[in-house]
């Protein structure tokens, strides 16, 4: 493949998905759980917080469209003939069968459920744990998901990187 300007625009628009997709979401985690432990997590003020926490997931989620699709465009630019390259099979594989399916859940909770959820919640209302989407969401999806996402874009990082394969 020769280099045409669209592979430099698409090469920063894949990066900059990137940055977009973990960046953003995963700073304002990390303020939730820095925030859980300073507050009541059952509070009004922490629903605030976490009410705040879900509208990150719009910008998380164009990061990721935008990464997926700039991928899309690379490999047209190199040809279907990439498909051949073994680091590049594996790093499909992964973000097929790792990051997307675990992204469709992640965005059916951040845009359908903890929203309308949240909207459900009297003004004034305290937060109850127990069997709600928030809990759910908080105490047993991320922590399932979140190591494994993280040990995935680690592993498709090294791939993209090292090309060992």
């Amino acid at each position: 493949m020769g280099m045409t300007p669209w592979f430099a625009l698409l090469k920063l628009l894949h990066i900059g998905g990137l940055i977009l997709w973990l960046g953003p979401s995963g700073g304002a985690w990390l303020l939730i759980q820095v925030a859980k432990r300073r507050m009541d997590p059952h509070s009004r003020e922490y629903a605030d917080l976490y009410q705040d926490f879900v509208r990150f997931f719009p910008v998380e989620h164009l990061g990721l469209l935008l990464l997926l699709g700039s991928g899309v465009g690379l490999l047209s630019l190199y040809g279907l003939s990439a498909l051949s390259w073994t680091w590049l099979q594996w790093k499909l594989g992964i973000v097929l069968g790792v990051i997307v399916p675990i992204e469709i859940g992640d965005i059916w909770y951040g845009h359908f459920r903890l929203p309308r959820w949240f909207r459900s919640l009297p003004r004034d209302a305290d937060l109850k744990r127990s069997g709600n989407e928030l809990e759910r969401y908080e105490n047993h999806f991320v922590p399932l998901t979140l190591p494994i996402l993280l040990a995935a874009v680690v592993a498709i990082l090294w791939l993209a990187v090292a090309r060992p394969l």
